[in-house]
């Protein structure tokens, strides 16, 4: 499998292989929706909570006395059926972490990744570098390369090329080491260096 390696202009400079074993893979949802749905709930805090009827304040004393008032006999005015009482079942702190295998992220990347090289939307690049970045010129590679709604990947944390990217509406930077499938589906196309690439090729060829 062959895929071109454009320059930051746009103009194709070569063409590399891509691994099948990596590129080539069928779709598949449910592997991408398991680790996806594992990656955000692992973000949730779970710190939400209600109060029950041992911990809201008040409530201590009989409302009224127990009969003869024609009312159906109550011992708080805390009840979850009063104004300002408890709440019945409500949300309590807990942990929402599910765990998944490294395999299995792995596969999740390689699938997703597989679908941006099958509908055209994988993008290589010889290298990001430019004299000095900055938001204008990177709107003008990604808009060069025909990629604007994108996420942008390289192999070391250039600082410039993040900065340069976070002020784009709809484009982020990562490094290969950071990449996961949930920021791969995010974006439509992905634009990755050469040399990235390669790190990536490796990272994901040894997690077999």
């Amino acid at each position: 499998m062959q895929v071109a390696v454009k320059d930051i202009t746009g103009k194709q400079v070569k063409s590399i292989d891509l691994p099948e074993a990596i590129y080539g893979l069928e779709l598949n949802d449910h592997v991408l929706h398991h680790v996806v749905k594992a990656y955000r709930a692992n973000r949730r805090q779970g710190t939400h909570a209600t109060k029950t009827r041992s911990t809201v304040n008040g409530g201590g004393k009989k409302p009224f006395r127990q009969k003869g008032t024609g009312n159906a006999r109550q011992g708080t005015s805390r009840s979850p059926h009063y104004p300002g009482g408890a709440v019945s079942h409500g949300p309590q702190p807990r942990d929402y972490t599910q765990k998944v295998n490294r395999k299995t992220k792995a596969l999740a990347l390689k699938v997703a990744l597989s679908d941006k090289v099958r509908h055209g939307k994988f993008v290589v690049v010889d290298n990001f570098s430019v004299e000095s970045y900055s938001t204008k010129k990177v709107v003008g590679a990604l808009s060069a390369l025909e990629a604007s709604h994108a996420l942008l990947a390289d192999n070391v944390a250039a600082d410039f090329l993040y900065k340069s990217t976070r002020n784009i509406n709809g484009a982020a930077a990562k490094t290969t080491a950071e990449l996961n499938v949930e920021d791969v589906l995010r974006y439509e196309n992905f634009v990755i260096s050469e040399q990235a690439l390669e790190a990536l090729n490796k990272r994901l060829g040894g997690a077999e």
